[in-house]
C-alpha cells in the first residue's frame, strides 16, 4: 500500500517530570524519535535534580521568539499534557510569550489562544 508523506513542518516536544530516574518513562522512545528525525528538538525539564526547579513553561520562555514563530507564523499547533497546574502556568506562559514576541495584550493573548482552540490547534489535556 502506497502511503503519502505530508510535509508538516518541525516537531518540537518539551517534556518535564520530576526525576529521570524515577518519570522519565519514555526516554528511549523519544531519544529514537530524536535520532530517527521524528522530533526536531526535544526538551526536557527535570524539576527536582537541582537547586531551582525547572519546569517545561522555563523552557518554553527560553525559546520564546521561536515558540512564537512556530504558532504564530508556522501554524503549529499545541498539546499541553499533564496536571492542571501544570497547564495553568504553561498558558501564563504563551500568554507572556504572545505578547513579548507577538505585542498582544493580556485581553488579546487570550483571544488569540482561544481562537487556537476552536480550531484544532490548542488542545489541552489536563487533570488533577
Amino acid at each position: 500500500k502506497l502511503v503519502e508523506k505530508k510535509s508538516i513542518g518541525r516537531n518540537v516536544l518539551y517534556y518535564g517530570c520530576k526525576a529521570r530516574h524515577l518519570d522519565y518513562i519514555y526516554e528511549s522512545e523519544l531519544d529514537a524519535f530524536q535520532k530517527d528525525g521524528i522530533l526536531d528538538e526535544l526538551h526536557v525539564a527535570f524539576s527536582r535534580e537541582q537547586e531551582e526547579k525547572v519546569y517545561v513553561q522555563h523552557l518554553l520562555e527560553n525559546n520564546g521568539c521561536d515558540t512564537w514563530n512556530l504558532i504564530d507564523k508556522n501554524g503549529a499547533s499545541v498539546f499541553v499534557c499533564g496536571g492542571t497546574r501544570m497547564g495553568h502556568d504553561v498558558v501564563k506562559c504563551l500568554s507572556k510569550i504572545a505578547s513579548e514576541f507577538g505585542g498582544l495584550g493580556e485581553d488579546d493573548a487570550k483571544s488569540y489562544f482561544d481562537k487556537l482552540h476552536k480550531e484544532g490547534r490548542f488542545v489541552q489535556e489536563l487533570w488533577s
